[in-house]
């Protein structure tokens, strides 16, 4: 059964050939009505006598066009050539001009056909700029221009024409794609929270589109908005059912949740892909994971094994198995699995975790060597840099383990770990300003974090902030009511004050504490 387009072009062409004598079509018409019936060959005939005829801008960029759609596009940019040539010597009347703005918009086009090399996108570029120059409303000059400068790796360049093209409100497919280029323009920068809008917009124009549901669904998992991430691979399963990576991510944004009940979703979801697809690797090296977190280690650690049985090149496979090791207290498997990981891809992630082995088995300079290395091959990898910086703060090395712990907290920011290590540093190298900044964002971004109020404490204690250590000493405490440690460093605080009686009263709660212990 033909299609509807099919029957149309079928239609015309019927119609054109048993009227040539009864309906008097010019030229022009009859071209048209060839070109449109994809009848290539013979429109440029009827072209070629025309532009014999009649050399204007108008004819020959028709015959460049019909060229382009034949797939001749040398010879269409000879056409659009000799077209703009014509313009130059000719009347620059409102109409030539539309013309050869339209002739240097498709030369761009065909030069971006040809487009193996960077020279040939920065003609197009140059092509269609002219174009954009004689007519600010050409969207789709913008847009191919965009598409161009992506090619050439102009990607702010390429973000400015597409912002354009959604401001002209083009519509449609032109808009549709814009969103969904530039969001991956953005993706490419690191710019998920851009990245986001751009998907999210396109998701809501295409509305059945999977795969741009998946897309903002990611981009809300790396921003840490995990409960719109769950309702965007939601939507995503709700178009495609079977659709396996909207399983895993979502299992993923429910891992991020933290709590038991969330987790149990998780698995439920690892394992619905798993029934779809028994041999798809990447649910089932999640779902290793899954049980880790729920402390089912053996039944993680089966599962990683399938994998590595099935593809022994699977690299994930091997560092989750190392890992399930290491908390089983197999160090000598933990070491084998992420060698063999590292063998097979070598990454910042790997070293860093061979690094975590290595002290788990008391070999910090191995560990040390490690985080080196894994520095080396990724300098922004923010991990690294805080795990040697706490091997240099564990050898009392505090002015290397400040500046480490700085810069893993320039590639991120929110590590709270690493200020709070970095605020103890600086105490101890007496840079008590710096100290008191670190700390403060510690409290504030962790207000019920024991340590953080503790380790301030020692801070006032070098300050003689007596009253300020005992409330943090406090705070501390009761957050945390049976720590020992704290309620020695109250009882010289308040001895300090001359707060003899509840001093005493605190030294004596430590030590019941510290026997109570030992006897447990």
């Amino acid at each position: 059964r033909m299609k509807c387009y099919d029957l149309a072009k079928f239609t015309i062409y019927q119609v054109a050939e048993m009227n040539k004598g009864l309906i008097e079509l010019s030229p022009i018409q009859q071209a048209l009505i060839y070109s449109f019936c994809e009848n290539h060959d013979k429109a440029i005939q009827v072209l070629d006598g025309v532009a014999l005829n009649k050399p204007d801008v108008t004819t020959f960029a028709l015959l460049a066009k019909a060229q382009m759609k034949a797939g001749r596009n040398k010879e269409a940019m000879k056409m659009f050539k000799q077209a703009l040539d014509i313009f130059s010597r000719s009347d620059k009347g409102a109409d030539a001009v539309a013309a050869s703005a339209d002739c240097l918009y498709h030369l761009g086009l065909c030069y971006m056909e040809e487009g193996s090399f960077q020279m040939t996108y920065k003609l197009a570029i140059t092509d269609l700029t002219t174009a954009i120059n004689m007519d600010k409303n050409s969207y789709v000059a913008f847009y191919n221009r965009a598409l161009c400068y992506t090619k050439i790796n102009e990607l702010r360049m390429a973000l400015t024409d597409y912002g354009i093209v959604l401001l002209l409100d083009a519509g449609g497919t032109v808009t549709l794609n814009s969103f969904i280029n530039r969001g991956l323009i953005y993706t490419q920068l690191g710019q998920f929270s851009f990245a986001l809008e751009d998907f999210k917009q396109a998701a809501l124009i295409s509305k059945t589109n999977v795969s741009l549901c998946q897309a903002t669904a990611m981009c809300y998992h790396r921003n840490k908005e995990f409960e719109e991430a769950v309702d965007f691979f939601t939507w995503a399963l709700k178009i495609d059912p079977c659709f396996l990576d909207a399983y895993t991510g979502r299992g993923n944004s429910y891992m991020e949740y933290g709590h038991a009940e969330a987790i149990k979703q998780a698995q439920k979801d690892f394992l619905k892909a798993l029934h779809v697809n028994p041999m798809y690797a990447k649910a089932r090296i999640c779902l290793g994971y899954n049980l880790q977190a729920q402390g089912k280690f053996q039944k993680a650690w089966n599962h990683f094994t399938i994998v590595i049985e099935v593809d022994p090149k699977s690299y994930l496979a091997y560092e989750g198995r190392a890992v399930v090791c290491l908390q089983m207290g197999d160090y000598f498997a933990a070491i084998q699995d992420i060698n063999a990981a590292i063998k097979i891809n070598t990454t910042a992630e790997f070293l860093t975790n061979r690094g975590v082995i290595y002290e788990f088995m008391g070999q910090q300079q191995n560990a040390m060597r490690d985080y080196q290395a894994a520095i080396s091959l990724n300098p922004v990898y923010s991990l690294a840099y805080f795990n040697a910086g706490n091997i240099y703060f564990h050898h009392r090395q505090f002015s290397q383990a400040s500046d480490y712990f700085s810069k893993a907290l320039k590639f991120d920011p929110k590590n709270e770990c690493a200020t709070m290590n970095r605020a103890i540093a600086n105490t101890v190298l007496k840079k008590y300003e710096e100290a008191k900044e670190d700390f403060a964002y510690v409290v504030e971004s962790c207000p019920f974090w024991a340590a953080a109020y503790f380790n301030r404490a020692y801070l006032h204690c070098c300050l003689k902030q007596y009253k300020l250590a005992e409330k943090d000493l406090s705070k501390a405490l009761s957050l945390k009511p049976n720590d020992a440690l704290v309620y020695h460093l109250r009882a010289e605080v308040r001895g300090k004050m001359g707060l003899t009686e509840e001093a005493l009263t605190d030294y004596s709660q430590a030590l019941d504490l510290e026997e109570h212990a030992s006897v447990v």
